[in-house]
Parts: structure tokens; sequence; C-alpha cells
């Protein structure tokens, strides 16, 4: 019988968080709020969504079995707001900062299980939402100066051939610690149906230990990579 959407992915991610949690003496809603992503998937990123993120967090007691853990992530996360569809269809974006740089995301939504977002016949539908996205940064935001991408999904080359070669020769491992909250690591886990890959809830469970409490994002097959340039050589 077939469980309820992402439960196998939260199952995992609380799994993580758990370990962590005794490796690092942490209490376990710290891990959880370190080590997963589930604040961006119910929807409560930044200032508006902190108290009831935080009520989340409080709303199990430290010492409760795994099972009363997930069953009260599925809850919240089959209350939470409808969020709403990108524009952009698989991609969007973070404003600019202070410096002009754009963070872009590549998110695929639920219409888009009916087959692989990053196939050949999906390919220039791909890369008409990112042109459509550029150009309506390009209109809102005239301090824009560079195109900024952390992912796994950098490793992939059908995910590379929707970007510009300049954007492609900057691919580097990150300088910095990888943030856990999003999916630029965690993205990996899933499949196209958004389905956890048990090959890699393997891996990862397997590499949970001392060695990565400090660098969690190791204990993945794939590693966040880092990729940027100038927004004039997105050019379509």
């Amino acid at each position: 019988m077939p469980g309820r959407f992402y439960e196998d992915y939260f199952d995992l991610q609380l799994r993580v968080a758990t370990a962590y949690a005794r490796l690092g003496r942490l209490t376990t809603s710290t891990a959880i709020a370190r080590f997963t992503n589930l604040r961006r998937r119910f929807g409560l990123v930044g200032d508006p969504g902190a108290a009831e993120w935080e009520a989340f967090l409080h709303s199990v007691p430290e010492d409760a079995e795994h099972e009363e853990f997930l069953e009260r992530t599925l809850e919240w996360y089959e209350h939470r707001p409808t969020p709403s569809a990108s524009p952009f269809g698989c991609f969007s974006y973070d404003p600019p900062d202070a410096h002009g740089v754009l963070r872009i995301h590549f998110m695929p939504e639920e219409q888009h299980r009916r087959d692989s977002p990053l196939s050949d016949a999906r390919i220039s539908e791909r890369r008409s939402e990112l042109q459509a996205m550029i150009a309506d940064v390009r209109h809102r935001y005239s301090n824009v100066r560079h195109v900024r991408g952390v992912s796994w999904l950098y490793n992939v080359s059908a995910y590379r051939r929707l970007f510009p070669p300049e954007y492609l020769a900057s691919i580097t491992l990150p300088a910095f610690a990888v943030n856990m909250n999003g999916s630029s690591t965690w993205g990996q886990v899933l499949d196209y149906r958004h389905k956890v890959k048990m090959r890699v809830r393997d891996h990862v469970l397997a590499n949970v230990n001392a060695t990565t409490l400090a660098a969690p994002w190791r204990a993945f097959p794939l590693p966040a990579l880092l990729a940027t340039c100038a927004i004039d050589r997105f050019q379509f």
C-alpha cells in the first residue's frame, strides 16, 4: 500500500536529524532546523513563517518516538497553505542582493511529474522558462549584475546544457558551508516523481556519522556545486 506523499522523504530527513542530534549532543528541534529542509517544504521561510515554524519544532516532545515526529511532520505538511506556482515553471529566483547578485533555483512542481523535466523532450520548455525569468529580472531590477546558483544539479549534464558556457566554466566546489535547509543538497534524494531514490537514501544513512557532523552535505553522493557569471552572458 503506497504511503503518504513525501513520507519516505521526511522519514529520511528526521532520521538524519536525530542521528546528528545524538552525535552532536543537540536538541532534536535544533537538529531538525539545522539539517533538514522541512521549513522550506512547509513554506515557512523568512520572518512571516518564523512563529509557525517554532510552533512546529516544539509541537512534539524531545523524547518522542520517531513515528510520532514523522506523523506530526506529515500532518503539518498536508495542512500547509497551497504554495503559489512560480511564473517561470521549474525556475525561480531570489531578488538581487546589495551586490547585484541574483540567486536562482530549480524546483519541478507537481505538473512536472509526468516525465523528467530535464528530458530531451522538455529541454526547450526549460530554456524558455529560464529566458523568461532572466528577462523578468532585467526588467524589474536595474542593479542585477551576476547570476549565481548552488546545487547538486550542476553535476548533471542534462541540467548543465541549459546554461551559457561562461556560467558552466565557473562551476566549482563552494568554499563555504553548504546550507542544508533547501534543495541544493537534499534535492538529489528525490527522482522527478518526487519519490526517494533508495540507493541515495542508503548512501546518506551509511555516511551520517561523526566524520560528517560538521559538514553534513558530505554524507550525500553528489556535492552541491557553485556556478556564477555576469548576467550579460545569459543571451538567448
